[in-house]
């Protein structure tokens, strides 16, 4: 047995664990079987070799990690910003807005809808407003000299959800200018351009026909082209005073997401038809599907420019794996021969250097994980979104599946070639 000391007292300064793996073989002699690790050694081994070279694994684990967080928080974030840019109808177009009205035809119609309408949409699944309009195309108004023709539209403050109007100056109209019929209005751009001919004329008084009515907001920013020559006053005022303005003419409704307006329209056309026997072919319901199929192929492509990123920095990664392990190989070339010359078969070989490529590419997914939770959780106040939990697991769950079919992929090749040194070769190796 004096050349398997002088063999061990050699490897005791080159590789602490080599030295556990000769002492193990050591006691097995009499076995051959026992030359095989247990599971559990294997294990320990590959892990306390993974720290030892940790410095040289750094920037693979880095770039791993990156692409695991990166893909957790797009994953997860996605779907809940994807519902959050359904609530910017500036950027959507309105893509997630449909109008109820009366077709123009030769059937005979009442040409009118009811606010038992209003509440039959409002019960629709995947329905955030339902704002019933009526509106008198042109009227006259005057202020102090001046006069002009501007439309009037009676609505209730559902009707903002549906709009992209912003505010130039003061307010909206609200549920208490609604519930108490107040005489306010908000005017549009161009009323207040052509009519008022002053920079902010909120608290002044405007007459529409014989009434007056106070402004309490002017709309600025991106409006409908309708918006910008309307005078805007609560529904109830609005039916109340003029005779023109009782009957509601149209409803917007909007949806909660633009993958839900093709069914919640049909619902929606099916409640009216309902409500309306008999005048079912003069029901339309308008909305926009080539905006909405432009909105999707946008969040599509940049969607599938993210994913691509990502699954660039998780090759690069598994590059830099396979890479960094041939490395380690050269470096232990020596070790590798003297395992062999002891009985190590290629098999056990094989197994310990792809175990060490997972657990470079596991741990470093477990980094990307925990960086992934912490930045989701971080992101979601300023973003204003709600985090789907059952996706946050998800995301995790097929990160770490992702990380650990990249650290077998890269580390079969590096395995492969350890596993097939030749003995005498590779203790000669300098």
């Amino acid at each position: 047995m004096l050349w398997f000391r002088m063999l061990l007292d050699f490897l005791v300064s080159v590789d602490e664990l080599s030295v556990r793996f000769l002492y193990t073989a050591k006691l097995h002699l009499q076995d051959p079987r026992g030359l095989f690790l247990k599971f559990n050694d294997l294990i320990t081994m590959c892990w306390k070799s993974v720290l030892r070279n940790r410095r040289r694994y750094k920037a693979v684990m880095a770039g791993i990690a990156v692409g695991a967080a990166g893909f957790i928080i797009v994953q997860t974030m996605g779907d809940s910003v994807e519902k959050k840019m359904g609530e910017h109808l500036e950027l959507l177009g309105e893509a997630t807005v449909m109008k109820a009205q009366w077709r123009n035809d030769d059937n005979f119609h009442p040409g009118q809808y009811y606010m038992s309408d209003v509440k039959k949409l409002k019960q629709i699944p995947n329905v955030m407003a339902v704002a019933p309009v009526v509106s008198l195309y042109a009227v006259d108004a005057f202020f102090r000299s001046n006069e002009w023709s501007p439309g009037v539209m009676g609505i209730d403050h559902d009707f903002w959800k549906t709009q992209t109007a912003k505010l130039a100056h003061g307010r909206l109209i609200g549920p208490s200018d609604v519930v108490g019929r107040k005489m306010v209005c908000v005017i549009g751009e161009n009323v207040a351009k052509h009519l008022l001919k002053i920079e902010n004329p909120v608290g002044q008084v405007v007459g529409v026909g014989s009434l007056k009515f106070e402004i309490v907001g002017v709309l600025g920013g991106i409006q409908n082209n309708d918006l910008q020559r309307m005078i805007v006053l609560p529904i109830t005022t609005a039916q109340n005073l003029f005779p023109g303005l009782y009957w509601i003419r149209e409803i917007y409704i909007r949806v909660d997401d633009w993958n839900h307006v093709e069914p919640v329209r049909e619902q929606a056309l099916q409640t009216l038809r309902n409500s309306h026997p008999g005048y079912e072919s003069g029901l339309e319901l308008i909305y926009y599907p080539r905006r909405l199929e432009k909105v999707k192929s946008t969040v599509w492509l940049v969607k599938m420019f993210v994913y691509s990123s990502l699954g660039v920095t998780l090759i690069l990664g598994g590059l830099g794996i396979t890479s960094v392990m041939l490395a380690a190989i050269q470096d232990r070339t020596r070790e590798i021969g003297l395992r062999k010359a002891l009985g190590a078969k290629e098999e056990i070989i094989l197994l310990q250097f792809l175990i060490e490529a997972v657990l470079i590419s596991l741990i470093a997914g477990a980094i990307g994980v925990v960086i992934g939770i912490f930045s989701v959780n971080f992101l979601k106040e300023p973003l204003g979104v709600e985090i789907s939990k059952t996706m946050l697991a998800l995301s995790v769950f097929i990160g770490l599946f992702f990380t650990i079919l990249l650290g077998i992929i890269s580390g079969i090749y590096p395995s492969l070639r350890a596993s097939q040194m030749d003995s005498v070769t590779a203790m000669r190796f300098e």
